[in-house]
């Protein structure tokens, strides 16, 4: 019992630290790290919808926090449009099934193309994404906390926006992806004279691509036209049934979280342990640094509290 208690407790005669804050212990917890991250890697690998985040997100609930955020700044609020929803949800199908997290898809797909497939003709366009989000809130926080994506929420030049929530499996994790598409609808009084530009965090670029045809604007959603909150993909190998989708999963940023705070919160009791017996046996341990070392993980441990699982991109904003 007393060989046993030297894993947690200074040594009785030598005062030597416990065994479990010894440097081949904490090898061991390094390498017991590695693998569980390699392993999530495995089964994402492998078992491709095994992993994933449960979110609650709505979509009528994004669209009243950006207007939210763009009234509290003095800009008139978004009109929901139909045709700008139906080219968000196009492009998040398109997302699972060309199976990438990007703007433009692996054979070439933009954003402005969803849109005006859509049959909605804008002057203005915009494109946020985001993944892995637990709430509707937690999405627009972070787009706001971006730059890019803030620019988007906040653009005077946007009308009306399109936002679709789907469930699906990309990159082996299940996931909830966040499209948010922004326009203004093309009219003659509307047209500008600057050739098309495509505005990437500040960077503008050339888009090669015709400007949209003359005609009518779309119309903003009627009461009638009512889009589901939350749908499921249905595109190519991603199909999966609702049943599925409900099952509970592993969230392999919770796991990885609670496995670093339950090794982060042994070492600190251990090192405070080691502070009080040796203060109540007045030794002094020239290679101890209690404080400094019980100070670092606290604010490792509040860092990784505070962090999220949820990811965005760069927001997008097509100028003509």
């Amino acid at each position: 019992m007393k060989k046993f208690s030297h894993y947690f407790l200074p040594h009785p005669q030598t005062h030597q630290k416990a065994h479990l804050l010894s440097w081949h212990f904490l090898l061991i917890y390094l390498l017991l790290f590695m693998l569980l991250r390699v392993g999530l890697d495995l089964v994402s690998i492998y078992q491709p919808g095994v992993l994933g985040v449960a979110a609650n997100i709505n979509m009528q609930r994004v669209i009243e926090e950006t207007n939210r955020e763009r009234q509290q700044k003095g800009f008139p609020p978004l009109v929901e449009n139909p045709n700008l929803a139906a080219a968000a949800r196009a492009k998040a199908a398109n997302m699972f099934e060309e199976n990438y997290w990007a703007h433009f898809s692996p054979t070439g797909k933009d954003p402005w193309g969803f849109i005006t497939k859509s049959g909605y003709k804008f002057v203005y366009a915009g494109e946020n994404l985001a993944k892995n989000f637990q709430t509707s809130e937690e999405v627009v926080q972070a787009w706001m906390n971006s730059s890019s994506h803030r620019d988007n929420l906040l653009n005077s030049k946007y009308q009306e926006i399109g936002i679709a929530v789907v469930d699906g499996t990309l990159q082996g994790q299940q996931t909830t992806l966040v499209v948010q598409m922004f326009g203004t609808p093309y009219t003659k009084a509307a047209v500008p004279q600057s050739a098309p530009q495509t505005d990437l965090v500040g960077k503008k670029v050339s888009l090669d691509m015709a400007p949209a045809e003359v005609g009518p604007a779309s119309q903003t959603k009627e009461p009638s036209q009512v889009v589901p909150n939350r749908e499921m993909v249905v595109a190519g190998s991603n199909i999966q049934s609702a049943l599925s989708l409900n099952k509970p999963l592993i969230d392999p940023v919770a796991l990885t979280k609670t496995v670093s705070l339950i090794f982060m919160g042994l070492i600190s009791i251990l090192l405070l342990l080691d502070l009080i017996i040796l203060r109540r046996r007045g030794v002094f341990r020239i290679s101890s640094h209690h404080l400094a070392h019980l100070s670092f993980l606290a604010v490792s441990g509040a860092a990784i509290l505070a962090s999220n699982s949820g990811d965005i991109l760069q927001g997008l904003t097509y100028l003509r």
